[in-house]
């Protein structure tokens, strides 16, 4: 499916990609952007490129990808980093814009294990944080948050709730985002 005008993405991911599959859903209705290529440091999953194939998207796959180089870049009006776990080399942050999802209300809970430390902390709140990329870890200006309330100690409960939230509105910070 060829996109004309629309904002190029690229998105950049460490896990199964659920957030990343419901945002490329979502994008098959409103075709609000083209997801130029998706680049992993571990495997992509089947269904997003089922969802890839079935649909016809220009997509570019990169899989277990270990260091992240220019190279692998290309053409794109913004990075969005949906759950990639490994650090963005300096290069990459200067020349491109590049924001990310993080699974905290930053600035708390930088870096990773972020719902133990919550759990641990006794946090009323958990929510998601989408924000620029700088040099420095977490640190960039936030564009949107989203939070909900814990309502149970156990960690896989409150992952679970979170996950829910992000599905539910991401794809919508991301359009605010790009318009």
């Amino acid at each position: 499916m060829k996109l004309i005008n629309k904002k190029k993405v690229i998105f950049l991911l460490s896990g199964n990609g659920s957030n990343l599959l419901t945002i490329l859903k979502k994008n098959l209705i409103s075709t609000k952007f083209s997801p130029v290529a998706i680049i992993s440091n571990n495997y992509i999953s089947k269904k997003i490129k089922e969802l890839i194939v079935s649909n016809k998207l220009e997509t570019k796959i990169y899989e277990r990808i270990l260091k992240l180089t220019p190279k692998f870049i290309g053409e794109c009006d913004v990075i969005f980093s949906v759950g990639y776990l490994k650090k963005i080399d300096p290069q990459i942050i200067d020349n491109y814009e590049i924001i990310n999802l993080h699974p905290s209300l930053l600035p708390k809970y930088k870096g990773l294990m972020t719902h133990k430390r919550m759990l641990i902390n006794n946090e009323a709140s958990y929510g998601y944080s989408i924000h620029r990329v700088t040099k420095y870890l977490d640190d960039g200006e936030i564009l949107s948050q989203k939070k909900g309330k814990i309502n149970s100690s156990d960690e896989f409960e409150l992952s679970s709730n979170h996950k829910r939230l992000e599905h539910q509105n991401v794809y919508k910070d991301l359009i605010k985002f790009l318009n």
